[in-house]
């Protein structure tokens, strides 16, 4: 029984992780709604169909019940002009929540400039391999990914500058 055991954690394990998005993976398609109940794509924004000029995409997935994402949306929050100024895009998707659950929380931080979007089922946080909140994703201007934060950042604001600064290089 115990062999049993292990053998099915060790094949959660393993399924689990080759589902993990990774560095150079093409970001898994987005089509949420935003707080206005308009249609968000993530192909309008990079990849070879983009319809804006967008040098990338900092995509941060939160829940209003985690601690650390209520630490992280400010800052993300204070850079969204500064990134916008070098066409870069801050979108945050509440993971399986709706917007009535988290937009008295941002009122409360006072979130208002990112792009917000509610992944009320998880699909989009699936393909992005969230199992952990929050987690920040960097999508290039050519669809792939750059670079993933698993967790809470201690130096959000600088990591955050830092990660920016490479998706303008286009690294």
């Amino acid at each position: 029984m115990k062999t049993i055991i292990l053998s099915l954690c060790f094949l959660l394990l393993f399924v689990s992780i080759s589902f993990a998005l990774n560095i150079n993976d093409p970001a898994p398609a987005i089509s949420l709604r935003d707080s206005n109940g308009d249609f968000f794509y993530l192909s309008d924004y990079v990849g070879s169909g983009k319809k804006e000029n967008c040098k990338g995409i900092i995509i941060n997935f939160f829940s209003s019940t985690c601690k650390p994402c209520k630490n992280e949306l400010p800052v993300l929050n204070s850079l969204v002009d500064e990134f916008e100024k070098k066409e870069i895009k801050v979108v945050i998707i509440g993971h399986k929540e709706n917007f009535d659950k988290f937009m008295e929380m941002f009122e409360g931080l006072k979130v208002d400039k990112p792009i917000i979007l509610s992944d009320p089922y998880g699909k989009t946080g699936d393909k992005y391999g969230v199992y952990g909140l929050p987690i920040t994703v960097f999508i290039g201007a050519d669809g792939k990914v750059k670079f993933i934060i698993k967790g809470e950042s201690p130096e959000m604001e600088k990591t955050l500058r830092e990660k920016a600064g490479k998706l303008i290089k286009g690294k």
